[in-house]
């Protein structure tokens, strides 16, 4: 439009105009905003508005200009373009909108022109649109909210614009929806309303619906504030007129589900006020008001609350008046008071309560500015209507009332309650009384008591409250320094009337007061027992009786029988804890005490305290005074010997010993022993052991020879051993059947060894009585016995549990001798537990499939597995000779025996491998590492693999399995409840370390604990430092290489997690360190916390000097195990594996008989166990450190088989004196166990020469095969005479639990064995397989050169892997050869044959490990580091990464091995960085020396060559040769 004449201009806006209806909105304001862009350029050209000429008029100039477009300005757009259009006479050109800018334009000044609003709204009436006035006033109401426009100040215009706003919606109203009167009443007419009349609301029709009346209200609702008086009454006469119109009366727009409060509020809003309670009852019948009371007069309150039944429960009180003004409460209840007395019934209790509890809380009555009169007026208008609904709380606010008034005043507050007392409840009573009762008290004690009786004063004054009157109260009441006086005024009788009223006990400290300060108190309780409430006492107040007059009745020697029969029959039972160990109690006569231990161990009912506290009583008692307390053989009432019966009776079971060590000295208190009714008394299963032990003990320090039948079968079980010895044949075997009754354990050793002995003919009858005790018969009385009473017997002497080796030898032979045949599974079944005594021959002389028969025998199974190794061993052989098949072998061999299968049977391909038959079974690490790496692929469930399985874990075995499989594998390994900790070699953890923490794992918990020693402790976040030391606190220390250093490097990690200074432990730290305890120093372990002496039982071994710093802390008495003058038998068993470990100064704070009982079982369980026979050398140094005299004989008792049979034996024997004591046909019979028990090298030694003395040509090979570890101290001379034919023999001579041998020893024993072999042969004998698992790895390399080469490769096959590391590298050499031979056709699965030839590897040569190194077999640490040095020096650093595999981070790991070290220098830095295992300590590459245009390059270190180092060696060459030319070339240009 730019350049546009405004004619030209004009002529465009008449033709937009006409087509104008057809656009859209948006197109009109588009074309809208065009215009008035042209107006306002053309504008700045003239002085008034744009294109203005030849126009009179504002209408016109809207008319010509914009058209119809003018409509969809602002009104504030159309003054910029012409400020006339703010005039009159353009109203009729503007629209509704534009007129409601026009008024609340402030420089139109409309609001204060009543002319302006008037002509405004006569062109909106005028107008043919009735629409307009609707879109004015949605202009006006956004303008104002907009302008922030929240009142008309001009009453006038406002009064005008309602008035013809309301004219003009009048013909609408009728048909006016809810939505319509809401917009209008409640939007656009707020700020008018303010001027509404009455007047006005005519043109509202009285038909309109309920929730458009409420739209109405809510409108005026809004502008109540603004409004007068007059014009609020004028709405309210609107709302009554409407409202009653309502079709049905009493529900006045009550809507469903609308509450009183909604009804209330949206149908009159704050014109409520108006309104009488009845109104709105009226209107509508179900209003109650009580959930609008806040919006309700206190004038309808007073109507509401005198309404009977409105007002259901407190709270309706307090709700309503807490909307009244406390001042007004008297004009409040003048209008209620009188309707609650006229309706009584229909006001509660609780209703009346609650508007005392109002008047109490606001009425301030209880204020000295209130006189007496009206505190009455008070009481007997207002308030006494609401009296019988006091509650108890509030009768003390009564009282408070008139505490400060007049005696008679305040009785006259109690003659009130008095007269409606039966109106009050019971406890509403009590309270009346409480507060009677303080008012005797405060201000001054009974200020209105005269000197009339006091019983009768108090009756006066409390009137029938007097009921409750207790004797607390009657004596709380009494003047100090009185009481006593007041007390006695009342007769016998008359105590007894008042304590018989009920409740008149109260207080049982108030009783005991009355009755300590009565004087006539026997013949009060005479009296007060014939009383029928004196049946009906708490047994508290009986109590109190009793306690009362206890001190009496124990302290009357000669009424004992008046007082504990009748006079205190009723309160006996009502004994205490505290009076029976009361002082009085403790201090009683002799006669009363025995009455009380008499009954109270007779059917005696215990309630408030238990026997255990009477016999504590009984304890203090009898330890004081001279002892035995209550005993004088001198006087006649105190010499009775039933003294336990007496003074301790049924508690005797609560005794201990240390109690009745307590009592008297053994020499007193043996006097009572052998009494009948003591011996009763002790005839009970509930009295300790260690009691009926002692008392048994007494019996036979009085009485030494004493019948051990004779006694009662409880006391059999603790008889001497010693009382046995006087037994005929005929008794004794009636002994196992009552031990077997009474003792419910089977005879000791000692017993057994003597009542075996007392047999002097082995018969039937006495296998068969003996039973288990035939354990006991000696070899020299199985010898001596028929053979036919022994194979009779047999179904008794196999069933027998713990036969010897000697024994079970013995009977087996007499049974070979006396013809009984081992040809059948039958018979072999029928041996039961003597199959221990069997020779292997025999196993091996039986058809084999009869042995697979009895296979599946676990009897058959568990008693061989008792027996020597050797008898599995072959027996398992002999099995396996039956069907080859692997998986045949694994089905016929028991799981219990899997271990004895040779390795080359257990190499099983994957396909028919079965997890279920290989994880049932025991195995040993080497057979399972041989099958695990078929273990992966067979199962997912690894938490379910045995301890037996998991043991196999190697890298190699894992080197193709997922890293996520291999962790959940490691995370199997860990320690879980119910089975047995995994023992996993160094080798193994290292390699689960290197695979399954590459991503620093934080779960440690999840880990065998083993392996978190190798864990990289710096990637141990430092918020898990303590989980992850927690968790190591598991491990065994003992197994990292000492060159790792681990202990220290663990240690200081530890302290500085935790916090730990010093040396100083807190028993936090020593638990979360748990077994690093074992690694600390003596310094740690004094100055720690003494519960680290617990972790201390788990080391495998103590240093000495942690042993020393044991013995101190043991010794400062701060431990749980108390001062060393108190330890006991006790204290050794509680200290645990410890005494294993400790000295001489240790064993000397405990006297012999206790060392003796607690070696009975420690060392039986420790030999049990297989703990390392040095140990307990050692052990048996420290505490046997007894030392005899010379040339006095045998004074320490000859050494009989009972004597063996001692578990401590040889305790208490000094080597001279075991010289002495031992017979050699003891030696001879016995030397089984006599070598099982015997281990220190002197003691060995005599036995041995006993030995030479039975036997001084040659020593039988059954005598032989039980020397045990006595058979290492064997002279040369010695060993000659020994005669060594069978397997069995050598199986027993070589057991390495018995000891390392001498190697020259065990080579003359191995080459006897083999020169008899040969010699039964007639050819060259060798070693079988069976032998070199007896004889072992360590003694295999005793022999000579040329007995090894006899080895079969069959033989070595089939063997158990041995350990060589003690042979010379000639043997090694010479052993491997064999083994790479035996396992050749294994050679195509490389892993099984790693694994089947590993522990020979000692021997390879360097060519043999060198191919190794490209087979991918994962070679462990511990088994490289067990190569040759010559191999591992010649070994690059590409094959020694080829052999190791994923194992290669081991190698940083033991950097600091010696012989790794040197590998190490003997290597090219460059090459070791290829390692990328941070190896460090390289040779640095050689540097060329050039001279002139000649390179000289200096040699490397020669090695043998291989192909592949050849071809790289030529390759070198070339280079050098083609990089020489190159320079020459370089240098002639």
């Amino acid at each position: 439009t730019s350049g546009i004449s405004c004619t030209g201009y004009q002529s465009i806006v008449i033709g937009l105009d006409e087509v104008y209806p057809e656009m859209t909105s948006e197109k009109q304001m588009e074309i809208s905003k065009v215009l008035v862009q042209y107006l306002r350029n053309s504008s700045v050209a003239s002085s008034g508005p744009a294109c203005n000429q030849n126009i009179s008029t504002t209408t016109e100039w809207l008319t010509v200009n914009l058209g119809r477009f003018s409509m969809s300005l602002n009104y504030s757009d159309l003054i910029l373009l012409n400020n006339n259009l703010g005039g009159v006479g353009a109203l009729d050109s503007l629209s509704p909108e534009q007129k409601a800018d026009l008024i609340l334009d402030p420089n139109s000044n409309a609001l204060e022109n009543e002319t302006l609003i008037l002509l405004v709204f006569d062109s909106l009436q005028g107008s043919a649109d009735n629409g307009q006035l609707d879109v004015f006033f949605e202009t006006f109401v956004a303008v104002t909210k907009q302008q922030n426009i929240t009142i008309i100040k001009n009453s006038a215009v406002r009064e005008i614009m309602l008035n013809r706003t309301l004219e003009a919606l009048a013909p609408r109203l009728s048909s006016f929806k809810t939505e319509d009167f809401a917009v209008w009443f409640q939007i656009n007419l707020f700020l008018l309303l303010p001027s509404i009349q009455p007047a006005n609301l005519a043109v509202i029709p009285n038909n309109i619906s309920c929730d458009s009346y409420r739209a109405v209200i809510e409108g005026f609702d809004t502008v109540f504030t603004s409004l007068s008086a007059t014009q609020s009454e004028g709405i309210f006469d609107f709302m009554n007129n409407y409202l009653i119109r309502s079709p049905t009366q009493g529900s006045s727009c009550v809507t469903a589900g609308m509450s009183n409060r909604d009804w209330l509020l949206t149908n009159f809003g704050q014109f409520r006020a108006f309104a009488s309670y009845g109104d709105l009852i009226k209107y509508n019948k179900d209003f109650s008001g009580m959930d609008s009371l806040d919006l309700l007069t206190e004038t309808q309150l007073a109507q509401l609350s005198a309404t009977p039944g409105l007002l259901q429960k407190p709270e309706d009180v307090q709700n309503v008046l807490k909307n009244v003004n406390a001042a007004n409460f008297g004009q409040f209840f003048d209008v209620v008071s009188p309707a609650i007395q006229a309706n009584e019934g229909s006001f509660s209790s609780e209703v009346r309560s609650a508007m005392v509890q109002e008047v109490f809380d606001e009425g301030q009555l209880s204020s000295p500015s209130i006189s007496d009169t009206e505190v009455l007026q008070w009481l007997d208008l207002r308030l006494k209507p609401l009296l019988p609904g006091i509650t108890i709380s509030q009768v003390s606010l009564l009282f408070d009332i008139v505490k400060i008034r007049s005696c008679q005043t305040g009785q006259e507050v109690v003659n009130l309650l008095n007269s409606i007392s039966s109106a009050l409840t019971e406890s509403t009573q009590r309270e009346v009384y409480r507060n009677i009762l303080l008012s005797l008290e405060d201000p001054a004690p009974i200020r209105c008591y005269t000197n009339s009786s006091f019983y009768w004063f108090l009756n006066n004054t409390f009137l029938s409250f007097v009921r409750f009157l207790p004797v607390s109260s009657f004596l709380s009441v009494m003047p100090k320094g009185q009481e006593t006086e007041l007390i006695k005024s009342v007769t016998p009788a008359e105590l007894s009337v008042f304590l018989s009223q009920p409740g008149a006990i109260d207080n049982t400290s108030a009783l005991s007061t009355i009755l300590i300060n009565y004087n006539r108190l026997p013949e009060f309780l005479d009296d007060f027992n014939k009383q029928s409430a004196q049946a009906n006492l708490t047994a508290e107040v009986k109590t109190t009786i009793l306690t009362s007059v206890w001190a009496t009745a124990v302290s009357t020697e000669d009424q004992v029988d008046q007082w504990f029969g009748t006079r205190l029959s009723p309160y006996i039972g009502f004994l205490t804890k505290d009076l029976i160990g009361s002082n009085e109690t403790l201090t009683a006569k002799c006669s009363p005490f025995r009455k009380i231990v008499s009954i109270l161990g007779t059917n005696f009912t215990y309630t408030s305290f238990a026997k255990a506290d009477v016999y504590s009583t009984i304890k203090t008692y009898l330890t004081t005074g001279t002892k035995p307390k209550c005993y004088n053989a001198a006087d006649p009432n105190l010499n009775s010997t039933e003294w336990f019966t007496d003074y301790i009776g049924a508690f005797i079971q609560f005794v201990t010993l240390d109690d009745i060590n307590t009592f008297g000295s053994v020499d007193t208190l043996k006097v009572f022993s052998e009494d009948p009714a003591n011996i009763q008394l002790f005839n009970n299963t509930a009295i300790p052991s260690d009691v009926i032990s002692f008392y048994v003990s007494l019996i036979y320090q009085q009485n030494p020879n004493a019948m051990p039948l004779e006694l009662p079968g409880i006391f059999l079980c603790y008889v001497p051993s010693s009382a046995f010895t006087n037994l005929n044949q005929a008794d004794s075997i009636t002994v196992p059947s009552k031990f077997t009754q009474f003792c419910n354990s089977t005879i000791t050793t000692e017993v057994a060894a003597i009542l075996a002995e007392n047999i002097a003919n082995v018969n039937a009858e006495t296998i068969t009585s003996l039973g288990q005790q035939s354990v006991a018969l000696t070899p020299a009385q199985i010898t001596g016995a028929l053979t036919s009473v022994l194979v009779s017997s047999l179904s008794t002497l196999s069933s027998v549990v713990g036969w010897n080796q000697g024994q079970a030898n013995a009977l087996v032979q007499r049974l070979t001798d006396g013809g009984y045949q081992f040809n059948s599974a039958a018979s072999l079944l029928s041996l039961g537990t003597l199959v221990e005594g069997l020779p292997s021959s025999y196993l091996i002389n039986i058809a084999a499939s009869e042995l697979v028969t009895l296979s599946q025998s676990s009897n058959f199974v568990n008693n061989l597995l008792s027996g020597p190794q050797i008898l599995q061993e072959v027996f398992v052989s002999q099995i396996i000779t039956v069907n080859q098949d692997p998986n045949i072998i694994l089905q016929n061999v028991p799981d219990s025996m899997g271990n004895f299968i040779p390795m080359p049977y257990l190499i099983i391909p994957q396909s028919s491998f079965s997890i279920e038959t290989i994880n049932n079974k025991t195995w040993t690490p080497e057979q399972a590492s041989l099958f695990f790496d078929k273990v992966p692929a067979s199962t997912g469930d690894y938490e379910s693999l045995s301890t037996s399985v998991l043991q196999g874990f190697t890298c190699s075995g894992v080197r193709s399995v997922e890293i996520s499989k291999v962790k959940n594998i490691v995370k199997a390994c860990r320690p879980r409840s119910g089975r047995q900790k995994l023992k996993l070699e160094e080798s193994q953890l290292t390699c689960m370390t290197d695979l399954v923490t590459q991503d620093a794992p934080q779960d440690f918990e999840n880990y065998p604990p083993d392996m978190l020693l190798y864990y990289q402790y710096n990637n141990v976040q430092a918020s898990n430092c303590r989980s992850y030391f927690n968790a190591t606190g598991a491990a065994d220390f003992t197994i990292p290489s000492p060159i790792l250093n681990k202990d220290t490097t663990l240690l200081e990690n530890a302290k500085e997690c935790l916090g730990i200074t010093g040396t100083t432990l807190n028993s936090d730290n020593v638990e979360v360190l748990g077994n690093m305890c074992c690694t600390l120093n003596g310094s740690y372990i004094e100055n720690s916390d003494s519960s680290i002496l617990e972790k201390l039982k788990n080391c495998g071994d103590l240093t000495s000097e942690q042993v020393a710093s044991v013995q101190n802390v043991l010794f400062g008495s701060n431990t749980k195990y108390g001062n060393t003058s108190s330890w006991n038998e006790t204290t050794l068993d509680d200290l645990g594996i410890l005494p294993l470990y400790l000295n001489t100064d240790f064993w000397d704070k405990f006297n012999s008989g206790d060392i003796r009982n607690f070696l009975k079982q420690f060392l039986p369980k420790l030999r049990e166990d297989k703990t390392d026979l040095e140990k307990i050398k050692n052990l048996f140094g420290q505490f046997n450190n007894v030392r005899s005299r010379r040339g006095i004989g045998c004074t320490a008792g000859n050494i009989t088989e009972v004597s063996l049979s001692d578990g401590a034996f040889p305790f208490g024997y000094d080597v001279t004196q075991f010289n002495l004591c031992l017979d050699t046909n003891i030696v001879k019979d016995n030397l089984g166990a006599l070598t099982e028990k015997v281990i220190d090298e002197n003691y060995e030694n005599v036995i041995l020469t006993k030995l030479d003395e039975a036997y001084p040509t040659e020593v039988p090979e059954d005598q032989v095969q039980l020397l045990g570890a006595t058979s290492r101290q064997a002279s040369l001379d010695q060993i000659s005479k020994w005669i060594i034919t069978k397997i069995d023999t050598i199986a027993a001579l070589m057991d390495p639990y018995n000891g390392a041998w001498d190697p020259t020893k065990s080579n003359a024993i191995i080459t006897k064995y083999l020169n008899n072999k040969q010699a039964n042969k007639a050819s060259q004998a060798s070693l079988g397989a069976t032998e070199l698992n007896s004889i072992g790895g360590t003694n295999l390399c005793a022999l000579n050169i040329s007995v090894l080469n006899t080895i079969t490769e069959d033989s070595l096959s089939n063997a158990k892997p041995l350990n060589v590391s003690a042979c010379s590298a000639e043997q090694k050499g010479v052993i491997y050869g064999i083994a790479k031979s035996a396992f050749s056709a294994q050679r195509s699965d490389q892993l099984a044959y790693y694994n089947l030839i590993k522990s020979y590897l000692r021997g390879a040569p360097l060519d043999d490990i060198r191919n190794m190194s490209a087979q991918n077999i994962n070679m462990d640490i511990t088994t490289f580091r067990s190569l040759s040095e010559t191999v591992i020096l010649g070994l690059s650093v590409p094959e020694v990464k080829g052999l190791l595999g994923n194992g290669l981070q081991d190698l940083k790991t033991f950097e600091n091995d010696p012989l790794i070290r040197s590998w190490i220098s003997n290597q090219l830095q460059s090459d070791l960085n290829l390692l990328g295992i941070g190896l460090q300590g390289g040779k640095t590459a050689p540097v060329p020396t050039v001279v002139g245009a000649v390179t000289t390059p200096i040699p490397a270190p020669t090695q043998t060559p291989t192909p592949t180092g050849i071809a790289n060696q030529n390759i070198a060459h070339a280079l050098q040769t083609l990089l020489l030319g190159v320079m020459i070339l370089v240098l002639q240009n």
